[in-house]
């Protein structure tokens, strides 16, 4: 199935990967004993530009939620993720249990550490909801009956609370006492939908080959009736709209005034880097397309879905 891809670019420009890929992939394996995955490469994408060690501590907390995340996928009784989490809210090591647990309790104390008295409970709360979210029989998960309601579910299923605590760490700023502000809700609002849209329409095909209906496009076919392109086209419209809305946003955060707030303008540039990175590791990872894609400048104007892999089309010629 060929399907042509109407994406804006406005973002995407901005996307390069981290010098230090190399560091940060062997110190996560020797914090984390597992080899550096997709998580890691995610965040090698986007967030390029600040230090080395900061994009570490952030790949080790996206590995603590979705270590857990595969322990909730598994079939048969929970009680692993019991004490995965029990772990996460004591923010320390535990004295005994499995090696995969105390490793696991490894990495949490040192992010701990590193979030520091603010930020790391705002993890806690986040890991919370989430993992209530994400519990087996949470009816919000059997189905959906429109975009919208898709939407709300994925909210908290995508763990993007989370993201928030992440991005001020990864922008270096803590931004607490705006957490209950509706200064940032519509400025979040557009990262989200960004970021979600941008996933689902390049991980259409692996959810399709799973059987996993938690995909902006499947949804679109499922609840309105749309043909394959037709659900596309809707989901990059959406994707162009958080563009927008982005900017307006950002725009309005940041420009001179007597209420400009350094840490906000550090803040909104973090986000634009991380939405035009998650374009890029979307396009290339394996992980979505079955096969690793190179880097390019341009963005593809078709995706063509094989059984096992997406290839893409492209208005010039690019590296195979």
């Amino acid at each position: 199935m060929e399907l042509a891809l109407p994406l804006p670019s406005a973002l995407f420009g901005a996307a390069s990967v981290h010098p230090d890929g190399a560091w940060v992939r062997a110190r996560h394996e020797q914090w984390s004993g597992q080899p550096a995955g997709a998580v890691v490469e995610a965040c090698l994408h986007i967030a390029p530009h600040v230090p080395a060690e900061r994009v570490l501590e952030l790949s080790l907390l996206a590995t603590m939620f979705t270590g857990v995340d595969d322990l909730l996928e598994q079939a048969g009784p929970h009680t692993g993720p019991a004490a995965y989490a029990a772990v996460i809210r004591a923010g320390e090591a535990p004295t005994v249990g499995s090696p995969n647990l105390l490793a696991f309790g490894r990495v949490v104390e040192r992010t701990r550490r590193a979030f520091g008295p603010q930020l790391y409970p705002r993890v806690v709360t986040a890991f919370e909801q989430w993992a209530l979210c994400m519990a087996p029989g949470n009816a919000a998960a059997s189905g959906w009956e429109d975009l919208d309601s898709y939407l709300r579910f994925r909210r908290q299923d995508f763990g993007f609370d989370a993201m928030r605590v992440a991005s001020e760490y990864g922008a270096g700023v803590d931004l607490t006492d705006l957490e209950t502000s509706p200064l940032l809700d519509d400025l979040h609002t557009a990262c989200f939908e960004h970021a979600l849209f941008v996933n689902d329409l390049f991980s259409y095909r692996k959810e399709t080959q799973a059987g996993d209906g938690r995909n902006a496009v499947s949804v679109l076919i499922s609840t309105a009736g749309m043909t394959p392109q037709a659900a596309v086209n809707a989901v990059c419209e959406r994707i162009t709209s958080a563009e927008g809305a982005f900017g307006t946003q950002a725009h309005l955060l940041t420009q001179d005034g007597p209420g400009l707030r350094a840490d906000v303008v550090e803040y909104v540039r973090w986000w634009r880097q991380v939405l035009g990175g998650n374009i890029a590791w979307s396009l290339t990872t394996p992980r979505y397309n079955g096969v690793q894609h190179p880097a390019t400048s341009t963005l593809p104007t078709h995706m063509l879905l094989r059984p096992d892999h997406t290839e893409y089309r492209y208005a010039t010629t690019v590296p195979s």
